[in-house]
């Protein structure tokens, strides 16, 4: 038989994938999704207990406030499709919603068929193809995705998403297959836990008051003597524990930690601080001096609690309460405010409502969802390392993250078939051209390459302009911008774009048009050091190529032939002599009206000199393949006239 044939696979018929595979379908892609499960979108259909609540009417801080894992990461996608656009997405597909306590989103009808059944039914009318196979592995030929191979053959493709879900509620489907795929492919899969699950302990007496539900109490759990958990809010006990959604929360925040090591407590009483408790609990005695002790607790706890305070107590359960002494009123105090638990461990993948852990996020560019190891694969949902709290969050993420994912999959496959400019039609990749300009501080790069590429009719990219931005994003976190750490960890959360708006370049941080701030002093410094950073270079690498394989670009700074273009086909060396340049820059501080001395110009320049080439990461160097052009004896449109020149020649334009 042969092979089926598809633009792109989608792996998994979770709210990930359907969503995957409806903007892929929407951006012109032929998509194929490949679901396992007996029933499309089974896991959907029970959240909520039935009702689906699909996410959460919440800012975007509020947001970020209730994610345990994957907050960074996360930023790019929910900026593009967070909960207002998933309300508003779900009503034009025919779902009416309503907001409920905790600014929780439910269909008005309750009814999370009603969700599932608007997912396929907008899938079928973009024209995905639904096929009930399991998938076995994804095909990779010279680092890209080309095929899917399921249990009946192969589908050949150029792009796949994988968006099989976690562990949680395996009957209904989510067994972890993706972590083995992912991991087959070379991705790093961090351990896994089941996440918002009831939680077992020691205590018996959990078991007497099964069905007890407490509110307003706070639960808090320790590491010794760091806080790992303190909330307050709702629980419940069970049979077997402790569960409801404080607790559900605890399990999440503890996922992972040595159970052995962690102490828990539930304060009863958390609006009364001790002093005043004790009060109470005089008034109260005094009240009731001639009960037993065991019938003075009605107006102070739960009925099914009662039993199990008076017998943890150790006061005598018919001892009049006249007769408590203070030592027995200080335990009681003490048990009312720090009632201790001993959590042996988690209810199992059955009881889970989500998965933490999963695919590394470090692996996945947090803008498109596309792996860095393998081109054409993209990575979405409760497969990836990232979740949060319950109330809609974690179906938030699993939206989110299939809208990047099945839109930038489309995209991909757009400039991957993009035709030859030789040949229109002929399904060849179109021919761009780049001119990659390296050379020293002062030797006048960028007023050349713009004047360059203005009368080629090329873009003109401005490189350091994006690590500008990445400087001014650290000033603006209060990171050290030589903290390598502090600023890698930014990065997850950091977006940075090159549009160009009327001709020309603006430069955007995270949405924000950053165009004039990014020319500060203090920013340049920021820049000229997280521009050293490995991290830095190697986010933003994969920017400026994207441009270049986009674009007919001319790109200038210190590395851009020798690592970010490597292949192309024009690299122009511009430099001058030392001497030159600082003569140059001298002129320019006078003509501005600065101070200036052209002796500590120059050393300045050879300082800067000396640092570039002799620097670790990426040195300043002419490219091997490139061309040296000295401007030291010409004026500047002599000078734009030898970079032109060249470029036409090495380009054969």
């Amino acid at each position: 038989m042969a092979a089926r044939k598809a633009d792109i696979v989608v792996i998994g018929g979770g709210p990930a994938g359907y969503t995957a595979a409806i903007f892929a379908a929407k951006n012109g892609a032929g998509v194929l999704l490949a679901d396992k499960a007996k029933r499309p979108l089974m896991k959907l259909r029970i959240s909520g207990k039935g009702r689906c609540n699909l996410t959460n009417n919440c800012t975007d801080a509020e947001f970020f406030d209730n994610i345990f894992r994957g907050s960074r990461f996360l930023r790019s996608a929910e900026s593009r499709f967070g909960p207002q656009d998933i309300m508003e997405f779900m009503e034009e597909l025919g779902v009416p919603l309503k907001t409920e306590r905790g600014r929780r989103v439910f269909p008005v009808s309750d009814r999370a068929d009603d969700v599932a059944q608007a997912l396929i039914d907008e899938a079928q009318r973009c024209g995905v193809k639904v096929i009930k196979e399991e998938v076995k592995s994804i095909e990779v030929t010279d680092g890209r995705v080309t095929g899917v191979i399921t249990s009946s053959g192969k589908t050949e493709c150029g792009a796949a998403v994988l968006a099989t879900g976690g562990r949680s509620y395996p009957a209904t489907g989510s067994t972890g297959d993706g972590y083995r795929i992912a991991a087959e492919l070379g991705h790093t899969v961090s351990r896994t836990y089941p996440a918002l699950v009831p939680l077992t302990c020691a205590e018996q007496w959990c078991a007497e008051a099964e069905g007890l539900s407490l509110r307003n109490v706070r639960l808090t759990c320790r590491k010794k003597k760091k806080v790992l958990f303190s909330e307050q809010g709702e629980m419940l006990f069970t049979s077997e524990g402790i569960s409801g959604p404080l607790v559900l929360t605890m399990s999440s925040m503890i996922a992972g930690e040595d159970i052995a090591e962690l102490e828990t407590r539930i304060d009863l009483k958390p609006s009364l601080d001790r002093e005043t408790l004790d009060k109470r609990l005089l008034r109260d005695m005094q009240e009731m001096s001639n009960r037993a002790f065991k019938n003075s607790l009605g107006e102070l706890l739960p009925k099914s609690l009662i039993p199990v305070i008076v017998r943890l107590s150790g006061i005598d359960p018919d001892k009049k309460v006249n007769g408590i002494t203070s030592a027995e009123r200080g335990r009681l105090l003490e048990l009312l405010k720090n009632l201790p638990l001993t959590v042996t461990g988690t209810g199992g993948w059955n009881e889970a409502i989500v998965t933490a852990g999963g695919i590394t996020t470090k692996e996945v560019d947090p803008r498109t969802m596309a792996s860095k190891l393998i081109r054409g694969l993209y990575i979405a949902g409760e497969v990836l390392d990232a979740d949060g709290a319950t109330g809609g969050y974690n179906l938030t993420i699993a939206f989110s993250t299939g809208h990047a994912a099945g839109t930038a999959a489309a995209e991909y496959l757009k400039e991957e078939d993009r035709p030859d400019t030789e040949g229109p039609g002929d399904g060849k990749k179109k021919t761009m051209h780049a001119i990659a300009i390296d050379g020293p501080a002062g030797a006048g790069k960028s007023t050349i390459a713009k004047a360059a590429a203005r009368e080629l009719g090329f873009i003109y990219v401005d490189t350091g302009a994006l690590y500008r931005a990445i400087g001014l994003s650290a000033l603006r976190h209060g990171v050290g911008i030589n903290d390598r750490e502090g600023v890698s960890g930014l990065l997850a959360s950091t977006e940075v774009d090159l549009r160009y708006v009327d001709g020309e370049q603006r430069v955007f941080l995270n949405g924000e048009d950053v165009s004039g701030e990014i020319r500060t002093e203090e920013v340049s410094m920021a820049a000229s050091a997280v521009s050293a950073q490995p991290d830095v270079r190697a986010f933003l690498l994969e920017l400026q190529r994207d441009l270049a394989r986009k674009n007919n670009v001319v790109m200038d700074g210190r590395d851009i032939g020798t690592v970010v273009l490597p292949d192309a086909k024009c690299k122009i060396f511009l430099t001058a002599s030392p001497e030159v340049r600082a003569m140059r820059r001298y002129k320019q501080l006078l003509e501005k009206g600065e101070e200036a001395d052209y002796e500590a110009v120059l050393e300045d320049l050879k300082t800067r000199d000396y640092n570039d080439t002799h620097r670790e990461i990426a040195p300043l160097k002419l490219a091997d393949d490139g061309v040296e052009v000295d401007t030291s004896e010409l004026d500047l449109e002599e000078s734009i006239r030898a970079v032109i020149d060249t470029a036409k020649e090495r380009l054969g334009i």
